[in-house]
């Protein structure tokens, strides 16, 4: 029987989608989805950590860019 495991890691921050400040669980490394209004956002770090949502198009390019 194969071992398989889930690394997980629960964070605190302000979800742009609802705007409260709310426990944010990662799918996968800088991927995390809100606990409160279910919204997927990707960490973006410049100085400070934003959670930008996963859907806007022009986000995922910036970001894809500084990587």
């Amino acid at each position: 029987m194969k071992k398989f495991t889930i690394d997980s890691l629960i964070v605190h921050g302000i979800c742009p989608g609802c705007k409260e400040l709310t426990a944010l669980v990662s799918i996968v490394d800088n991927i995390y989805k809100c606990t409160n209004c279910g919204n997927e956002l990707e960490k973006y770090v410049n100085g400070v950590i934003k959670y930008l949502p996963m859907n806007n198009k022009k986000t995922r390019k910036i970001l894809s860019k500084d990587k």
